[in-house]
């Protein structure tokens, strides 16, 4: 049922995670309530532990009539029959930039905004991430450290970052901020991109080149495209057995974008010498094959490309106000 508050009705955002702004401390959640509250709005939350799927929130659009969903997930299903069956919703807000699991044309047929937190410069904060997985994966931080703190004293040869060559597939904002960071390492950078921004590709010293000469050549190869039809599973075992078998992977985009269980298998053949993956197909990942294999040879994160204090204050306020602006 809606509410009365003065002359004003009450309108009813679907958030879809219990975490959401949860992941700082207390008041950072407080204060976003507030602000859903003094701007009219009241929160209906997922209780559950896990995504959510179309018929989960249809029930609760019969249940509150919403008006917002916040997606908070990337597994959160945001399809046709939601915007089919929940009439009353003017804007889907997403918490991220990912917008694979939303059914835009049926939004847009049904005259649903759909907004991402892309204006935010969080890409930094994930080019941070990447650099960090690609050094942790080359100079085999995690296996070191964690066989340290079991009294083991273990001394690998790793490899190299500095001076190498990397390849980045998709040379939008995280690819251009890798970039960079690569400049400092002295890097050859190779990019394959469909929309190459010249000025940029100049300034830094990039070589445009084909996936094929990309793949061939570089000593780590980064993804940071957009998932959809064109680029699924743009990277398989092809791919793979084009690379030099001391070549990394790293993947800080979307799981989709390569081929799981090809992936699985170049690691466990050493056809390649490592992966480093923050994004998974079902998250929570932690029945994930590649993982539960336990290799040696692969670097893990839980999908915190973003996971910083900085940019998640940020982003949690940008997911709200986009949804205030819009109603």
């Amino acid at each position: 049922m809606r509410e009365q508050k003065g002359l004003d009705i009450l309108k009813t955002v679907l958030i879809t995670s219990k975490e959401f702004g949860s992941q700082i401390d207390r008041q950072h959640r407080i204060k976003l309530e507030q602000y859903f509250t003094e701007n009219n709005w009241q929160i209906v939350w997922n209780s559950g532990g896990s995504a959510m799927s179309a018929r989960d929130i249809i029930q609760q659009d019969v249940r509150h009539r919403l008006d917002a969903i916040l997606v908070y997930s990337s597994s959160d299903e945001i399809s046709q029959e939601v915007f089919k069956h929940c009439r009353n919703l003017k804007v889907v807000s997403r918490h991220g930039v990912g917008i694979e699991n939303i059914d835009v044309m049926a939004a847009q047929q049904a005259g649903v905004e759909v907004k991402t937190t892309a204006k935010m410069p969080g890409y930094e904060t994930v080019a941070d991430l990447t650099f960090a997985l690609m050094l942790s994966l080359a100079r085999r931080v995690p296996q070191i450290d964690s066989t340290l703190r079991k009294s083991g004293w273990y001394r690998p040869v790793s490899s190299d970052v500095w001076g190498k060559t990397l390849g980045i597939f998709g040379l939008g904002r995280i690819g251009k901020a890798v970039a960079k960071r690569a400049k400092g390492f002295d890097m050859k950078i190779l990019a394959a991109t469909r929309h190459p921004d010249a000025a940029f590709v100049a300034a830094n010293g990039i070589t445009l080149c084909s996936r094929e000469e990309l793949l061939i050549a570089a000593d780590f190869v980064s993804l940071h495209c957009m998932l959809h039809q064109e680029t699924k599973h743009m990277i398989g075992a092809p791919e793979f057995a084009l690379m030099k078998p001391s070549a990394y992977l790293i993947n800080t985009a979307r799981a989709g974008l390569v081929n799981q269980g090809e992936l699985l298998t170049a690691l466990k053949s050493k056809t390649i010498a490592g992966a480093a993956i923050d994004v998974f197909e079902n998250e929570p990942a932690v029945n994930d094959p590649i993982i539960a294999e336990g290799l040696d040879n692969v670097v893990a994160t839980t999908h915190v490309g973003s996971y910083t204090v900085d940019s998640l204050r940020r982003m949690d306020f940008l997911v709200a106000e986009n949804i205030v602006e819009a109603v």
